[in-house]
């Protein structure tokens, strides 16, 4: 029966592709992508010749049916995200749920991820935590933030270079000035760590600092 991987890629380093990633890549009748350019980039350099098919979020359900079609071809399909895991505030939930209500097998093929590679790092006790993706740009913002602030676990969240400040800021006005760690480039040439206050955090990242996705750790108590 055909397969749906669901491929992780580095978010960065290359050197991080995983060698089973290579195989399904390689064995893959087709590649769903996120964004073409970025896959067929990544495919190319590890020399690999697929076909690729844009899949994101704006896709519908066209592109599912799509899927499913070629899945019942007996196609074996391997689904990318623009880096890292996909499903993990990327798409992807969607096409697993629809391909395993069809009865087709759903194969994680896990890799990198700045989830996992910030949790390695932190100072932060996360042997319980919450992570809730990338804050609302504009319905619900408060209230995902106090939600933030009440959690009485650490809360791990994602933000983007244009909205860093805004979320930092945000962040000490609701929850206060609580400790932070703070992932930047995680695996590319200006990675950084910052552990510190957010009202530092404000102050290291504004300016050229203001590059790069983000992970943000918030510890659940006012101090460290």
């Amino acid at each position: 029966m055909s397969k749906l991987f669901i491929v992780a890629t580095p978010i960065g380093n290359l050197n991080d592709i995983t060698l089973r990633a290579l195989e399904v890549l390689r064995s893959a009748d087709v590649v769903l992508a996120e964004d073409t350019r970025m896959a067929k980039k990544l495919l190319s350099h590890f020399d690999v010749q697929k076909a690729v098919m844009s899949y994101h979020k704006f896709s519908g359900k066209g592109a599912e049916e799509k899927v499913l079609e070629l899945l019942e071809e007996g196609k074996n399909i391997a689904l990318v995200t623009d880096a890292g895991t996909p499903g993990i505030s990327d798409p992807g939930y969607w096409l697993v749920k629809k391909a395993a209500a069809a009865g087709f097998a759903v194969v994680p093929v896990p890799g990198a991820s700045s989830l996992s590679a910030i949790i390695s790092v932190s100072d932060i006790d996360l042997s319980r935590f919450s992570f809730l993706g990338f804050p609302p740009h504009k319905k619900g913002r408060q209230t995902f933030f106090r939600e933030v602030a009440a959690s009485s676990i650490p809360v791990v969240i994602f933000e983007s270079p244009h909205r860093i400040l805004k979320t930092l800021k945000e962040l000490e006005s609701v929850a206060g000035d609580r400790y932070v760690n703070i992932g930047r480039e995680l695996t590319k040439i200006y990675e950084e760590i910052f552990r510190g206050k957010i009202s530092e955090a404000i102050t290291h990242f504004t300016g050229e600092k203001e590059r790069g996705e983000f992970v943000i750790v918030l510890d659940p108590t006012n101090y460290k």
